[in-house]
């Protein structure tokens, strides 16, 4: 009887279906088959304690119509057919939900229509193995979760506001999920915790915004994920963490003040493009196996490394990385990919005691500009690139107004055409300890204390270069048994004045 009662009240109300701008905006929400309202009884009734009189006809069981609305949520959704839409009106509903059927929940807007479990309930939202939930238009605050999703397909939170949980604001198990133009914040006021947690299944955040959403803000596991336009203030280690072959794509967005990585990516992948990070310990981590491809990026006032690859590989193109801190712009170490690290058209400036760091990997780099390293305490470091037992190709690169060189390299191989080694502290080119390079059109100027350094057995070879104005030598190799090294100076080489070289006495 109950079900049928529905259906009448459903076609009093199908102009319903189109629902206004005093609602919460869900434009793009397809059309639900059946609308339901549920509103709490009127407050000044209830203050004032007012009773049906005990022979008065039993008043009439609620349908969801609007002279007949449900007066709980969790009435609603018991009868609420599959497809459902719930339009809630606004309020405080002081209930814990579990949804195991396909509906929509509608509210007046996020801060209007509240839902806040009863004290210590774990879950607000429980969505139990059913697809398409969505919830417009709703605030969801206090309990340890604030939804969580278990399995299911096409689900969507849009104009929501979660906050002050102490585990999680959302949570995802092998299910799909979308969430946009939301406000996520005080998630264990950013120490543990996460905003997002999600393990399989797969992420789509737009436009949403964190506030010390946890210790890290998004945790994806073996997910796909796609975050647009995100924003995110705070949180004890990072933004976003990447793990166990989740491939995650992260589209703008501004990312500041995290206390880790602001984005990481741990034996997963991980794509960053046209977003702003600032103000992090580090910009960007990949590690154990992660690919990272980082593309017009600016990453700036970082306090370690602004991109960190540890047994890990992938690209860096067109970004700026700047006012830097205790290590470098760039550092690479181990890298574990069949082919080299891809540095393509960076701008590097003020990057902190290195440029670019390369330990024990193979790295192409082409196009870019470093300027302005500085030396750390000791006063040594400053240089541009600093490779350790590794295989440099560096090519059109600027080494310009570097503390220290444009390029050391120790016990690795390092090839250079075309690059600009201009004005640095030090030496433009430095090899050390057994080192092999060759340098082929590159333009060595104004270097401070040679345009060409080799020591320590190390050997270079010259072609086709052209020196000016390095104040003390065009070519240094240094004196004494095992503290020399080799310039073999072929063809082509040009200098603006006589050539000058270090001599030694014997």
């Amino acid at each position: 009887m109950l079900r049928r009662t529905i259906a009448v009240a459903f076609l009093a109300l199908c102009s319903a279906c189109e629902i206004g701008n005093s609602w919460a905006d869900a434009e793009h929400r397809e059309v639900a088959p059946l609308v339901l309202l549920v509103r709490q009884p009127p407050v000044e009734a209830m203050a004032a304690g007012l009773l049906q009189p005990l022979l008065a006809p039993p008043q009439a069981p609620s349908d969801g119509s609007d002279a007949r609305p449900f007066a709980s949520l969790r009435a609603a959704l018991s009868l609420a057919p599959p497809g459902a839409l719930l339009r809630v009106e606004e309020g405080i509903w002081r209930e814990q939900l579990t949804i195991t059927r396909a509906v929509v929940l509608m509210g007046r807007g996020a801060g209007r229509t509240r839902i806040v479990p009863p004290e210590g309930r774990r879950l607000a939202i429980d969505v139990q193995g059913t697809d398409h939930v969505q919830i417009y238009g709703i605030s969801v605050e206090g309990a340890a979760v604030g939804v969580q999703f278990r399995g299911g397909a096409g689900h969507r939170l849009e104009n929501v506001d979660l906050h002050d949980f102490s585990e999680a604001a959302v949570v995802g198990r092998g299910a799909e999920i979308s969430i946009t133009s939301s406000t996520v914040r005080g998630v264990a006021g950013g120490r543990t915790g996460h905003g997002f947690d999600v393990e399989g299944g797969a992420l789509e955040a737009r436009r949403v915004s964190f506030t010390d959403a946890g210790r890290r803000a998004i945790v994806v596991s073996g997910a796909v994920a796609r975050l647009d336009d995100l924003e995110v203030h705070g949180s004890a280690m990072g933004a976003v963490q990447a793990l166990d072959k989740a491939d995650v794509h992260v589209l703008r967005g501004e990312f500041e003040g995290q206390g880790g990585a602001s984005l990481y990516a741990g034996a997963a992948r991980l794509s960053v493009e046209d977003a702003h990070l600032r103000h992090s310990e580090y910009g960007i981590i990949g590690a154990r196996g992660a690919e990272l491809s980082v593309i017009g990026d600016e990453i700036t006032d970082y306090r370690v490394a602004g991109v960190a690859l540890v047994q890990a590989h992938g690209t860096i193109q067109r970004t700026v990385i700047a006012r830097g801190g205790t290590e470098a712009a760039i550092s690479i170490t181990m890298a574990d990919g069949k082919t080299p690290v891809l540095l393509v058209d960076n701008r590097i400036q003020n990057p902190g005691t290195m440029g670019v760091h390369v330990t024990g990997s193979s790295v192409i780099a082409r196009g870019n500009t470093i300027t302005g390293a500085w030396p750390d305490r000791e006063k040594d470091m400053g240089d541009a690139f600093f490779a350790i037992e590794s295989n440099l190709v560096l090519e059109e690169n600027v080494m310009r107004g570097n503390s220290g060189s444009g390029v050391v390299s120790l016990r690795s191989t390092v090839r250079m055409a075309g690059n600009g080694f201009i004005n640095n502290g030090r030496a433009g080119l430095l090899l050390l300890d057994r080192s092999k390079g060759t340098a082929t059109a590159n333009l060595f100027q104004r270097n401070a204390s040679a345009a060409v350094e080799v020591g320590e057995r190390a050997r270079a070879t010259l072609a086709r270069n052209r020196f000016e104005g390095n104040p003390r030598f065009d070519i240094d190799t240094g004196c004494g048994k095992g503290l020399s090294g080799t310039a073999e100076v072929l063809a082509g080489n040009t200098f603006a004045t006589p050539v000058r070289r270090r001599q030694c006495v014997e």
